[in-house]
């Protein structure tokens, strides 16, 4: 039985990801693509937090009108029938 390596050799020429890990330029290259993406990625962090406080807020916001007009469909079922029902 083949090892799980040697199958993956044929799909795919690692040659030029090895000459790529090995390359000093490219290394650098890489190094501040990276340091983009995460700076990238952590405004776009920051940006979903700020997205979740709104929507917190406005569902407790919801949530608060919700039970004020429950309390007071309480409140009037509780005084029965008025005359023009």
């Amino acid at each position: 039985m083949e090892d799980g390596f040697s199958s993956y050799s044929s799909l795919y020429d690692t040659s030029s990801l090895l000459q790529f890990c090995n390359d000093d330029s490219a290394s650098a290259a890489s190094s501040m693509e990276v340091t983009d993406r995460i700076a990238s990625l952590e405004q776009r962090v920051q940006m979903q937090e700020d997205d979740i406080q709104l929507l917190k807020s406005a569902l407790a916001d919801v949530v608060r009108r919700l039970n004020i007009t429950e309390e007071q469909q309480a409140v009037l079922n509780r005084k029965g029938p008025t005359k023009d029902h």
